[in-house]
């Protein structure tokens, strides 16, 4: 979605859309011109084969199809650093390259293309939530003010000058599909609106502070719980990053008691003891509330 809504977002702007590239590792093998066999640093990709002349529809293509429906070159790219790679992107005279969802730093030869430069859109409120995975980390430490940022790329992650951002109050025990849609719309919107003010010379340019650091990829301890979170952060934790498919952990009394599912939570409710079972129904104690959840089997 994070890919998919923002160049909806420019080809519905009538923005000029030259060229979408795609790293080649996410590219069915059947869809790249070499079926995936050699490894040119870049390659054109190919729409996906069908006996029927059918889309998806608007609102379900991905970037690859969406470019195919409005017959935009595509290409999947190996190496970013290989001359071939940056001498492709040059032929298609970008005027700005857009990035979101990307898993690789562009090199300064990339990033020198574009006249006007390059944007990317991050869903959150930089310098908050710097890396791969922000939404997760939104969640995890019970942020519900969060937001899009386009901020100009440099040659490090998620760094660059602020351009543009907008905020949005998560809703709780939203999931995190939901949360992705919406900030994928509001990136789409807040691009376009990037692109055309980086046209005019009207884009602004904020420096982010100094002293945010990147937040890692999340790992089987980033699913602990501790009883003395509040328990609204508990229970949008367990919803907002059920997609993951990873047990929650949570300590109580010397025992580890993995959890699955968060049904509700009942701010200033007490319990008489710190945990209470009802068949694989569970009742916890946090700070200020108790949570009601499922423990996995």
């Amino acid at each position: 979605m994070l890919s998919r809504l923002p160049l909806s977002a420019l080809l519905a702007a009538n923005v000029d859309v030259v060229g979408v590239v795609a790293p080649a590792a996410r590219v069915p093998p059947f869809q790249l011109a070499d079926n995936g066999r050699s490894t040119i640093p870049i390659i054109p990709i190919q729409p996906a084969r069908t006996t029927l002349n059918l889309f998806p529809s608007e609102a379900n293509a991905s970037p690859l199809e969406l470019a195919a429906r409005n017959q935009i070159p595509a290409f999947g790219v190996r190496d970013l650093h290989a001359e071939i790679t940056v001498t492709t992107l040059q032929a298609m005279s970008p005027d700005l390259i857009c990035v979101s969802c990307f898993p690789r730093k562009l090199p300064p030869a990339i990033l020198q293309l574009p006249r006007f430069g390059c944007l990317n859109v991050h869903p959150s409120l930089l310098p908050y939530f710097r890396g791969p995975a922000p939404l997760f980390w939104t969640f995890q430490r019970g942020v519900r003010q969060t937001g899009v940022t386009i901020h100009w790329m440099d040659e490090a992650f998620d760094t660059g000058d602020i351009a543009l951002q907008q905020s949005l109050t998560l809703p709780d025990g939203i999931s995190y599909d939901e949360a992705e849609q919406l900030l994928a719309k509001m990136g789409g919107d807040l691009l376009v609106e990037a692109v055309r003010r980086a046209a005019d010379g009207t884009l602004p340019r904020q420096p982010q502070p100094e002293g945010f650091a990147a937040d890692p990829w999340p790992r089987e301890a980033d699913f602990a719980l501790h009883t003395h979170w509040p328990v609204r952060r508990v229970f949008n934790f367990i919803r907002g990053t059920a997609v993951w498919e990873r047990p929650y952990f949570v300590t109580i009394d010397g025992q580890s008691i993995r959890l699955r599912h968060a049904v509700a939570y009942h701010l200033g409710q007490k319990l008489s003891q710190p945990l209470m079972p009802h068949g694989r129904n569970l009742a916890i104690q946090f700070s200020d509330g108790v949570l009601q959840t499922v423990v996995e089997v």
